[in-house]
């Protein structure tokens, strides 16, 4: 029985990873590309003039102020455009970026 239990915690662990390294839901169906900058492991996701950076690493502390510098670099390198200056949101693992590809 206690056994049982531990196979289920490690099975609902591994789970819950898998579907937070994915992209939100605006970016379904759309190609991720990985990409590492200053030691922090993205997968970047572009749909038009908006961008999703995720984090795939573990990293910790992970804070906001240290990934989102981060985050705007490889969406920048991985879209060839500069992210707008209020245009990002998120948490420090899902990192929502606007674009200026002008």
């Amino acid at each position: 029985m206690f056994l049982d239990f531990w196979k289920l915690a490690v099975f609902s662990l591994l789970h819950l990873a898998m579907a937070c390294s994915g992209p939100g839901v605006q970016m379904s169906g759309v190609p991720g590309r990985k990409i590492t900058v200053q030691g922090s492991d993205f997968a970047v996701y572009i749909r038009g003039e908006r961008a999703q950076a995720v984090r795939t690493g573990f990293e910790f502390p992970a804070r906001i102020s240290d990934i989102f510098p981060k985050a705007a670099i490889a969406i920048e390198q991985i879209s060839g455009c500069s992210v707008r200056a209020s245009g990002m949101s998120g948490d420090a693992a899902l990192i929502r970026a606007k674009l200026d590809c002008g």
